[in-house]
């Protein structure tokens, strides 16, 4: 996500999150106080509604309190008057002071007279009775007469009061008591409604223990309710006086708050957009310019480039920019310094190998014709070297770096040193003429005198010339055929040069590249063989074991026998591949002849140096032997004396790997090196290869059976087995056998033979042969 985008989204984020925190407090707190007004409007109607009841309540007690102390009404309690009855109590009495019921009761609680009045149908209303008993439980608790009561009775919900009758003047005792009433119904709920513009409802409600008289209650968002309950007197019957009313204060505030909402939403969308427009403007346009230039720097890997910097502003993003162009300055003077460590010479400041790799393979793809190398040597520096000192030295080989360079740029070409007191000189295609004058320019420069911290001293120089593609197909072939050209001029007599083409065919240098160059093929190649030389019994000439020999079918050279070409594979770093080869089709003979009944042939195969020095080997013949099925018993493993001498500890350990597997050990060539006795002595050897050098003159030569017997003498009391090498005669034969019983092998049993012939004639056949027959075979080709 781009950071434009990021930052819109943060923003966006932000002020919805402020939005909804602003609401969530602001909302709640705005409602709720418009909800506590709703409440608190609604509590003073219920007020006006309870006071409007109380000032009926308030009525009535003065109109019986009137009556009460009026002295006909005293006389009639005490008399009975029909007059007082008729004159007093006619039914437009009842409408003028709005009453329902009169009872009159004397002092005993009886019944004096009592009389009802129906004010909804203006008819009079049929008092039962025993109407009036319902006050008597009130009459007992005097303190009541003075309070505002209401009573249920069988006529309904009815305000009432209670005046002891008394005389006008106040004297004497009470006759009995005036009860007043008015049923609390419609008519009086349309009273109230009319003066106070209320709509009310009248019911009964169920809830008799309920402590609040005034309760308010939200029926939804707009509306709301108030109750007036009203409990009678012995608390047995409750009545609800209720209205519904809009919740105005609420609405209005919820409105507002939505008006906010909007105004808050539509500023904060302003503000964002102001927000973002600005940090693009300042900020993330600069930001998004300085990501931009450095990708295009990372993409050109220009370390030159600098970032363009904002000129009109002073601010930490241009810290930044200052600080990125110095970072940049900085890795392009690392980048030039360890460029100047890798691909030049610290001594002469010229190219060194890596470049001149580098300005090959330029020249390469730039140009499809040919390319010179020239392989150059000081001859007699290392007199120099010795003679004067390093220093000297050295100072000398800037001097001639300094004779060469102008030579070879003015040709177009490139000078590098390669090492030591060698240099390589790259030039594109010349005539040969113009070629040899240049390398003649080169050689005069180089032969004249050096004046070194007043020294006088001369050098000479050797050039051998390589022709890419003709000489070599890689720069390293057409090093190796330059250096290869290099020698030759050295070798006849220095101060000169040699082409590499005109070397003859015979000479050892190239014939060594080209044996390099073509065993890099040879298991691709399928030109490697494997011959077999039998080892056998020195009592019974019995077969007891077979020597696996490798020989290299060139198909221009014919076979080429391993001391040729085994260290070239060693110093190529071929050996790993062509000893895995070697192992693997070895054992897959082998195992061959095991099914074919040969079930006691020894086989023993040669390992090199760098096959004991590879730690995968152990690995590898774990595998081969397993693929193959051969019993590790079968399987005897030569080392060259000359390959121990390397480390070792590490062969020991070698060896006693191979040993862990039942493998058996043996010494080849045994004698021939200083160190033979103490390889006995450090090392778990097995057996050991008496070389030929032994016994090439054991008949004649006293001297050689002495060292022949006392080897016999310390094998014997070293419980080795023992394999002479080298029996080419029936001479040598008798007195091998007349000293020792041991095991032989050499050209008088055979020569070494490929599979097929090793199988028919050996292995099918009688080991006898005539003298003639040895004789034609006593050519050594191992």
């Amino acid at each position: 996500m781009k950071l434009k985008f990021k930052t819109i989204f943060v923003v966006g984020i932000t002020m919805t999150l402020l939005i909804i925190i602003l609401l969530s407090l602001l909302s709640p707190m705005l409602l709720q106080e418009a909800a506590n007004l709703d409440k608190d409007q609604t509590v003073q109607e219920l007020e006006r509604v309870n006071n409007n009841i109380h000032s009926n309540m308030d009525e009535l007690r003065m109109i019986n309190r009137d009556w009460a102390i009026w002295d006909e009404t005293y006389s009639f309690i005490v008399d009975r008057n029909q007059v007082y009855i008729d004159s007093s109590l006619e039914n437009t009495t009842f409408e003028n002071i709005q009453l329902n019921f009169i009872c009159f009761i004397n002092n005993q609680n009886k019944l004096v007279y009592q009389k009802g009045y129906d004010l909804e149908n203006h008819q009079p209303l049929q008092l039962q009775t025993d109407f009036y008993n319902v006050f008597l439980p009130i009459l007992h608790n005097k303190d009541s007469f003075s309070e505002k009561n209401l009573v249920s009775t069988k006529h309904g919900l009815a305000m009432f009061s209670l005046e002891s009758i008394y005389r006008s003047n106040g004297q004497g005792p009470p006759t009995g008591t005036l009860v007043m009433g008015r049923l609390f119904g419609e008519n009086v709920i349309k009273e109230v409604e009319k003066e106070l513009s209320i709509d009310l409802t009248f019911k009964p409600n169920e809830n008799i223990n309920n402590k609040e008289l005034l309760m308010v209650e939200n029926l939804n968002e707009t509306k709301l309710k108030g109750s007036l309950l009203l409990i009678d007197y012995a608390k047995k019957n409750a009545y609800e006086i209720s209205f519904v009313k809009a919740r105005s204060f609420y609405i209005q505030k919820k409105n507002s708050v939505n008006h906010i909402t909007f105004y808050l939403i539509t500023v904060s969308l302003f503000s964002m957009l102001l927000i973002i427009f600005l940090l693009n403007r300042f900020l993330l346009t600069r930001v998004s310019n300085l990501s931009m230039e450095l990708k295009q720097i990372q993409t050109q890997k220009d370390i030159r480039a600098r970032i363009s910097g904002s000129k009109n502003n002073k601010d930490e993003l241009t810290i930044l920019e200052n600080s990125i162009n110095e970072t940049l300055a900085s890795l392009e003077d690392k980048h030039n310094e360890v460029r100047n460590l890798a691909y030049y010479d610290q001594l002469t400041f010229l190219p060194n190998r890596y470049m001149f790799f580098q300005e090959f393979t330029k020249r390469i793809q730039n140009n499809n014709g040919e390319i010179i190398i020239l392989f150059l040597d000081l001859d007699g520096f290392k007199r120099v070297n010795d003679s004067l000192g390093h220093e000297l030295g050295d100072t000398l080989l800037k001097e001639v770096s300094n004779r060469i360079l102008p030579i070879v740029e003015g040709y177009g070409g490139m000078i590098a040193r390669y090492g030591g007191d060698e240099f390589l000189v790259l030039l594109n295609y010349k005539e040969r003429h113009v070629l040899e004058m240049i390398i003649q320019n080169i050689l005069m420069e180089i032969q004249k005198e050096y004046r070194i911290s007043n020294f006088k001293t001369f050098v000479t120089g050797s050039v051998g010339i390589g022709v890419f593609p003709h000489d070599g197909c890689t720069l390293e072939e057409v090093l190796k055929s330059a250096d290869i050209a290099m020698y030759e001029a050295k070798r006849k007599g220095k101060n000169q040069y040699c082409f590499f083409s005109e070397l003859t065919g015979n000479n050892e240098y190239k014939l060594l590249m080209e044996l390099e160059k073509d065993l890099k093929n040879v298991v691709q190649n399928r030109e490697l063989e494997l011959y077999y030389q039998p080892i056998v019994c020195s009592k019974d000439e019995e077969i007891v074991g077979v020597e696996v020999l490798l020989r290299w079918n060139h198909p221009a050279k014919g076979i080429i026998f391993p001391n040729k070409f085994i260290p070239i594979a060693e110093e190529s770093g071929l050996m790993p591949v062509i000893g895995y080869w070697v192992l693997e089709e070895a054992i897959k003979q082998g195992f061959e002849w095991k099914q074919k009944g040969f079930n006691k042939l020894i086989l023993s195969v040669n390992i090199s140096m760098s096959q004991m020095k590879d730690h995968s080997f152990i690995e590898v013949l774990d595998n081969v032997l397993s693929n193959h099925l051969l019993s590790p018993a079968m399987l005897q493993l030569e080392i060259r004396e000359s390959d121990i001498g390397f480390d070792l500890k590490e062969v020991r350990e070698f060896i006693n790997e191979i040993k862990k597997r039942n493998i058996k050990i043996a010494l080849d060539d045994f004698g021939a090196e200083a160190s033979s006795l103490l390889s006995l002595k450090e090392l778990p050897i097995d057996v050991v290869k008496i070389d030929q050098n032994f016994i090439k003159n054991i008949t004649a030569k006293p001297l050689d059976q002495i060292l022949l017997n006392g080897i016999f003498e310390i094998t014997k009391g070293l419980h080795l087995d023992v394999i002479v090498e080298g029996i080419e005669n029936k001479e040598q034969l008798k007195y091998i056998s007349s000293c020792i019983n041991t095991k032989l092998q050499g050209f008088y049993f055979s020569p070494p033979l490929p599979a097929p012939d090793f199988e028919k004639d050996i292995l099918g056949m009688d080991m006898f042969k005539t003298e003639q027959e040895i004789a034609c075979m006593s050519v050594k080709m191992e």
